[in-house]
């Protein structure tokens, strides 16, 4: 992780950039978990000063990702001295060669500093006296250049990131391998430039044994040999390595190669190599001596390259990640194909702005031209590859009449004109591979960047990129680039809400962005306002020739009727993410034949994947999914149809998961009405994680169908007929907590709550407002979740609804409890108990009784609840009732506890935490770790209760749970505050 922080750029990455540094395409399944672990233990060393639960500002955690704050690259060092070059200086006059902070050791006599203090990472230092080396060699400096790639050089003390894990580091370690072969080879290119090439045989020697491919070192080697008189040695070598290319990758020599040696055939001494471009306009092959060039004056030079956006943002280590493949290879790992680049999202991501810019910055390293096409492969008529062969033809100088017919032929002529060469072909807007193929030159040196909106899984390709929309700092940028800076500087709160309403797609953004630009009178928050309502956020998304509906029209246009109609009742049902099974539900279709069709739209970017089984789409497709009917009143039934399936599906499974968390609760008979479909769970934890990941579906979905019954329109008789359906949906998922989704859940029960009063139905509002009082309660607002337990229990004992009234009475026995009213608490409880017995209700009758116990507890009899804690836990475990034994361990700790007996409640805490861990009760098993804390807290152990506080403070933030939150950082900050464990106070 921290090797990530270092490499990147700007020292930022998104957890989804980290988990796939550290894990690749297999991450664990709760590797964000993980992630905030490492991010913990990383702070304690790197910060060690921080205060427990203070910010860091070393690791600075960011919206969705990590900064990492380190000194910039000359800046802010101690020793940062900027140095001189003395005795260095090619030719007349004064030798300073300051470079910007970074002196060089070594010049006899001067004493310079060197000031590469100030950058953390060695490979940034490498990289910019690289760079500085290109500029001394453009100023006619080459001693001082030699100097400074010798300097580059020597900062390599072994293998980077020797022993550290996964798919980074091991990208990583490729290129700086390759980065310092190539340094190597400038710094000895300069010596024969100097004349010293003598000196630099026995290392050319061991260098071109040791990458046995690279043909520049050869050519080096040849000049060296050449340079000490050594013609002889130096045609031997050239024959050792053509027998080696030949035998090997089946090619000749380069036209580098071949130009040495025809010069040394001739009798003459070889030109020194040019060594005025940049590292990164240099291959292995380097193939473009003056004699090669020369060799290919016949052909074009083609710079087909439209221009690239002005006001490019983002995108900076995919932008460096797809230049660094378009570079040069590992030489343990030559290269035998082609390097080829596939760019793939859906539309308006911004596939052919990131390639154009990618392909601009890399034409220093594809001297012999660029290429580019645009297939349009998303409209109707994608253009055939013949054609595309043509025009690429004639570009490269071969005349029309020599021009095969037939797409064989011409890609066979089309390979053979680019043999030996190193050209950029940009291939934008591609239909499937099959359009491809046939573009695809036969030459090592020639790359290929491919953009579509489908994945292109059968193109022979050296890596496939999935283009997500931009992150919040990132559309931003876009925003600011082209409206102007100071429009989101002056609003930035809705500056950010513009971007999140444009789905952070990209052209959104820029549209956005130039409408404002457009309308100087427009204030942010208004263009924001106007984005707000998903009916007709996409007509205001167009300015000119700019709009979004028209670029998801033609990948909508393009789909099978099967895939049309997921596309649309996906859409309709307006889930944020759905699982297989729900989205089957949906379609009213097998599990199997529902995802086949749902990977289909994947495929073409028309809905994405963000974990096995999971789907959504993105928000601005799912407005467009609303509109592709065509028509408002099939639409409205589409709608209504699926929502329906959807409700009943979440409903069944809702009520097993309750099962599974809570045994023995008459739950299902309670709120699932007869005929609602059957499901099971093998354990607690896999109902959690099914109702964990179903909780957003189903709050967008009961917030919906509160909305459609509470309006005026057609069908709103039809939705009031879901409202009771939807209620018991929420109140099955209530076990599992609120989660990140509180807000949304809480204005849809209230709405509920009014449509179930519009419609006369007095059961579903005591229902709805026993939900409204326990998210009040669960959200730590006592006095809300009072008054809306009154009126649930006088609606509930009215509706003749015990199962919910008892679950009512125990709510409002928590808020007595909470204020300290415990004698008023615990005949609450009694209440509840009372009416679990009459249900037959166990774990129920468990619960209230534990609860009653921690009030009395609370009001000084804390022996007499130990005993009955005693009992009750021997009752749990004769029937077999993990859960209810885990609450009972927890309330005896609190007992234990509050009769100064640390060590026994520490003890009874952790075995409760683990009981609902292994239950999947997170958020219960965070409440004992806390109380776990305390307790390690009272016996001294303070280090390992800051290690159990912060793993509950971190399941509190996950869950949303402010309370809890308050509560643990509190502790923190005495923890914090209290001596070291084992020392005595000073």
């Amino acid at each position: 992780m921290l090797a990530a922080l270092l490499l990147l750029p700007g020292r930022t990455a998104s957890s989804a950039e980290l988990i796939d540094a550290l894990w690749g395409e297999d991450p664990p399944s709760r590797a964000r978990s993980i992630l905030r672990t490492y991010a913990w233990r990383w702070r304690r060393v790197l910060d060690p000063d921080a205060a427990d639960g203070a910010a860091s500002e070393v690791l600075v955690s960011l919206a969705g990702g990590y900064r990492l704050a380190l000194p910039p690259l000359g800046g802010g060092s101690a020793g940062g001295t900027r140095g001189t070059m003395d005795g260095l200086a090619d030719g007349e006059g004064p030798s300073p060669a300051a470079l910007n902070g970074f002196g060089l050791v070594g010049a006899a006599g001067t004493g310079a500093t060197d000031s590469g203090d100030g950058a953390p990472v060695d490979a940034e230092l490498a990289e910019y006296w690289a760079a500085q080396a290109d500029r001394a060699s453009a100023e006619g400096r080459p001693e001082q250049a030699r100097e400074l790639l010798r300097r580059a050089v020597d900062l390599w003390t072994g293998v980077p990131l020797a022993g550290v894990p996964g798919p980074f580091a091991e990208r990583q370690r490729r290129r700086f391998a390759e980065l310092r072969l190539s340094l190597l080879e400038r710094r000895i290119a300069l010596d024969v430039e100097l004349g010293r090439g003598a000196s630099c045989v026995p290392e050319l020697r061991a260098l071109s044994d040791e990458h046995p491919l690279r043909e520049r070192l050869y050519a080096l080697l040849m000049r060296s040999l050449s340079q000490s008189g050594r013609q002889a040695d130096a045609l031997a070598a050239f024959t050792s390595a053509r027998r080696l290319l030949i035998g090997e990758l089946g090619v000749e020599p380069g036209a580098e190669l071949r130009a040495v040696h025809a010069e040394v055939l001739a009798g003459g001494a070889p030109s020194p190599a040019s060594n005025s471009a940049p590292m990164s306009a240099r291959g292995p092959s380097a193939r473009h001596a003056a004699a090669g060039r020369a060799e290919k004056a016949a052909f074009a030079r083609p710079a087909q390259l439209p221009p690239a956006e002005p006001d490019f943002v983002g995108r900076a280590a995919l932008a460096d990640r797809l230049g660094a493949e378009l570079g040069t290879e590992p030489a343990a790992e030559p290269r035998t194909t082609p390097t080829v680049l596939a760019v793939a999202g859906m539309g308006g991501v911004g596939k052919s702005t990131l390639a154009l810019h990618v392909a601009h910055r890399a034409r220093p390293g594809f001297p012999d031209g660029q290429l580019y096409a645009d297939l349009r492969g998303t409209g109707g008529s994608p253009v055939p590859p013949q054609a595309v062969l043509e025009d690429f033809l004639q570009a490269l100088g071969v005349p029309a009449k020599e021009i095969p017919e037939g797409t064989a032929a011409r890609a066979s002529l089309f390979r053979t004109v680019l043999d030996g060469r190193r050209l950029l072909i940009v291939l934008d807007d591609a239909a499937n591979a099959a359009q491809v193929r046939p573009l695809l030159p036969g030459s090592t040196g020639c790359a290929v960047l491919v953009t579509s909106r489908a994945r292109l899984v059968a193109l022979p390709k050296s890596a496939q990129v999935w283009l997500d929309v931009f992150d919040d700092d990132e559309a931003l940028g876009l925003l600011g680039r082209v409206a102007g800076p100071e429009r989101p500087q002056a609003e930035p709160e809705a500056a950010r809400a513009l971007v999140q309403a444009c789905g952070r797609l990209p052209l959104a953004v820029r549209i956005v962005a130039a409408r404002l630009a457009a309308r100087p009178a427009w204030t942010v928050a208004s263009l924001a306002g106007r984005l707000a309502d998903e009916r007709s956020r996409l007509r205001e998304l167009r300015i000119g020739e700019l709009a979004v509906a028209p670029a998801f029209e033609v990948g909508y246009q393009q789909l099978t009727a099967a895939q049309a109609t997921a596309f649309r009742l996906l859409g309709a049902v307006e889930a944020a993410e759905i699982g297989l099974s729900a989205a089957a539900a949906v379609l009213a279709l097998p599990v199997a034949e529902t995802e086949a069709v749902l990977e289909s739209l994947v495929d073409v970017a028309m809905l994405e994947s963000p974990a096995e089984h999971r789907y959504r789409h993105h928000g601005l497709l799912r407005d467009f999914a609303h509109g592709a009917a065509g028509n408002a009143e099939r639409a409205a039934a589409e709608g209504l149809a699926a929502r329906s399936r959807l409700t009943g599906f979440l409903l069944a499974g809702a009520c097993a998961a309750f099962e599974a968390a809570v045994p023995g609760d008459p739950i299902r008979e309670t709120l699932a009405p007869p005929g609602v479909g059957d499901f099971a769970f093998d354990s607690p934890a896999a109902a959690r994680d099914w109702a964990r990941g179903e909780a957003a579906t189903a709050a967008e979905l009961t917030a919906r169908i509160a909305a459609e019954a509470l309006g005026t329109g057609p069908q709103a008789a039809q939705y009031r007929d879901l409202v009771a359906a939807s209620i018991n949906l929420l109140i099955a998922m209530s076990p599992f907590g609120p989660g990140p989704w509180e807000r949304k859940t809480t204005t849809a029960v209230r709405e509920l709550a009014r449509a179930a009063e519009r419609a006369g139905d007095v059961r579903g509002q005591g229902r709805a407002w026993f939900l409204a009082g326990n998210a009040a309660l669960a959200a730590g607002r006592p006095d809300e979740a009072s008054q809306h337990g009154r009126w649930a229990l006088e609606l509930c004992t009215l509706a003749e609804d015990p199962v919910i009234a008892r679950q009512v009475l125990n709510d409002l026995g928590v808020v007595a409890h909470g204020r300290g009213a415990y004698d008023e608490a615990a005949d609450l409880f009694g209440q509840a108990v009372t009416l679990a017995r009459e249900l037959g209700h166990r774990s129920g009758e468990t619960s209230s009784l534990l609860n009653m116990a921690v009030s009395r507890l609370r009001a000084g009899r804390a022996a007499d609840v130990l005993a009955d804690c005693d009992a009750l836990l021997a009752s749990a475990r004769e029937r077999g009732d993990a859960a209810s034994a885990a609450q009972t361990r927890y309330v005896s700790g609190l007992a234990l506890a509050a009769l100064e007996r640390p060590a026994e409640a520490a003890e009874r805490f952790d075995t409760a935490a683990e009981g609902w861990g292994a239950l999947g009760a997170l958020d219960r098993a965070a409440r004992a770790r806390f109380q776990l804390a305390k307790a390690l807290h009272a016996l001294g152990a303070d280090a390992l209760a800051r290690d159990h506080a912060h793993a509950a403070l971190a399941e509190f933030e996950a869950e949303g749970r402010a309370a809890d939150q308050r509560a643990v950082r509190a502790l923190l900050a005495e923890l914090a505050a209290a001596p070291v464990d084992g020392a005595a106070p000073g």
